[in-house]
């Protein structure tokens, strides 16, 4: 009797070995898939980061030039008034 109870345990010892280890495989291979998905969306991330940053040069650049545009024709048409400094209302 005491030899059946001893293969009993080591049949039970051998099955949660087994489990354990197929825990672990599992665990590693979802470690592995996360990373790469982060690493993915960290891609993503930086993309859409450039793409904002191109965005809001040339916004950047297009409200400078306006601005210069709006400047040059205030000038302009001052000059033309033959009034040199700015006018306010009073």
């Amino acid at each position: 009797m005491g030899l059946i109870l001893d293969l009993a345990v080591v049949v039970l010892a051998l099955v949660v070995i087994g489990s354990l280890a197929l825990l672990a495989w599992t665990l590693a291979v979802s470690a592995v898939r996360a990373s790469r998905r982060s690493l993915v969306e960290v891609g993503d991330a930086r993309r859409s980061i450039a793409d904002a940053d191109a965005r809001l040069r040339a916004s950047a650049a297009r409200a400078d030039s306006t601005l210069e545009e709006l400047a040059r024709r205030t000038d302009a048409r001052r000059a033309s008034d033959g009034r040199p400094g700015e006018q306010t209302d009073e």
